[in-house]
């Protein structure tokens, strides 16, 4: 005879479990056993916080389908989640929905039309619960940052002249989204105003700050060939930047960073070395591009020093096995992998630029 369902047992047998990957492999499973057990609130529960999970500890694209199938569930039996989560359940309804167009921007595949429609049902749901139209102005510049610059500040603005509520992103984030705007249209002494209270430690930080704000300013050194200040802010951020595959963007720009001078260069060999795994059917092509792009700079700059590389597999140093230049010996051509790292970024970058009708990657990738 079949075990009858609990939701709670499996909950917490997946709460125990490392953040990322295994728990998610555990909601999944519990997923799939509520739906045929057809317990309504735990299919939603389930689904939010596999959704939680992709967005803070793994793919956050993976969090798109769950979210979809959560409104549904949402739309057809919503009195299972107010009967137990009263004030909770309109929250929860905008907070996945929000979480499952937020990595729309990171993903070239899917049409602006599509991303637009999305965005005017959220901005009904906005209307519907009268709350989240700060975190609404906040999606729409997010997007247009790699569309137009000028009008993601005009969307900024929009933003941070609306009040927050509980649907609100933590203030040090809020605050990173500012700096990272006003270095994209230009304005340091804009930006450093932004960052003051953060620099001063008067704002509490969560688990993706400082490292969204330091990540801003060692793009913008890296973009300005500020060499010295790029190496700053990527020594600060590889401290708090090296934990699951969701921090692709920040190993990406640090590798960067670390390329630009001799005695960090095989410092970045050996962070792409050991992070080419978490590339590996990651769904994010932002992150992928970011990734892509600060390895490319590594082997290019190895390129003009070794144009053959000899690692020890033995000692650690290895490309996985399914990468396509695996070579068992360890001995690469540096200018063929620098080549291969330029043209995953490039196409990347294309598809994005197609998507966006805009330039900015194809600008970015020319200024690394």
């Amino acid at each position: 005879m079949a075990k009858p369902f609990n939701g709670d047992a499996l909950y917490h047998a997946a709460q125990r479990l490392p953040e990322g990957g295994p728990r998610m492999a555990a909601l999944l499973d519990a997923i799939h056993k509520a739906d045929e057990a057809e317990d309504h609130y735990w299919r939603m529960l389930l689904r939010y916080d596999y959704a939680c999970q992709a967005t803070f500890h793994d793919d956050p694209p993976k969090a798109i389908p769950v979210a979809a199938e959560f409104d549904r569930i949402f739309e057809e039996h919503s009195e299972a989640l107010y009967e137990r989560s009263t004030d909770g359940a309109p929250e929860m309804h905008l907070m996945i929905t929000q979480i499952g167009i937020d990595p729309i921007a990171n993903l070239p595949q899917i049409p602006m039309q599509q991303w637009e429609e999305l965005m005017q049902n959220f901005r009904a749901l906005v209307q519907r619960y009268h709350e989240g139209l700060r975190t609404y102005w906040s999606q729409m510049c997010q997007f247009w940052q790699y569309v137009d610059a000028r009008q993601a500040y005009v969307y900024f603005q929009k933003f941070w002249k609306t009040g927050r509520d509980g649907l609100s992103d933590c203030r040090a984030c809020e605050r990173s989204l500012a700096v990272r705007i006003c270095l994209l249209i230009g304005d340091r002494a804009a930006a450093d105003e932004y960052a003051k209270p953060m620099e001063q430690g008067r704002i509490w930080f969560c688990n993706d700050t400082p490292q969204r704000y330091w990540l801003a300013y060692l793009e913008d050194a890296l973009n300005r060939g500020e060499t010295g200040r790029a190496r700053i802010y990527a020594n600060k951020l590889f401290r708090k930047a090296d934990r699951d595959r969701n921090d692709l963007s920040y190993l990406g720009a640090i590798i960067h960073a670390w390329s630009k001078t001799d005695d960090s260069l095989s410092r970045a060999l050996h962070l792409a070395l050991k992070r080419m795994a978490w590339a590996e059917s990651m769904w994010d092509q932002k992150k992928l591009y970011d990734f892509y792009k600060g390895c490319h700079v590594c082997f290019r700059e190895l390129n003009k020093q070794e144009p053959a590389l000899k690692l020890d597999p033995a000692a650690g140093e290895s490309f996985p096995e399914s990468f396509p230049f695996y070579c068992k010996e360890g001995v690469y051509d540096t200018g063929v992998l620098a080549d291969w790292f330029y043209g995953q970024a490039e196409a990347i970058g294309k598809a994005f630029d197609a998507r966006n009708g805009s330039d900015y990657f194809a600008k970015d990738l020319a200024l690394a």
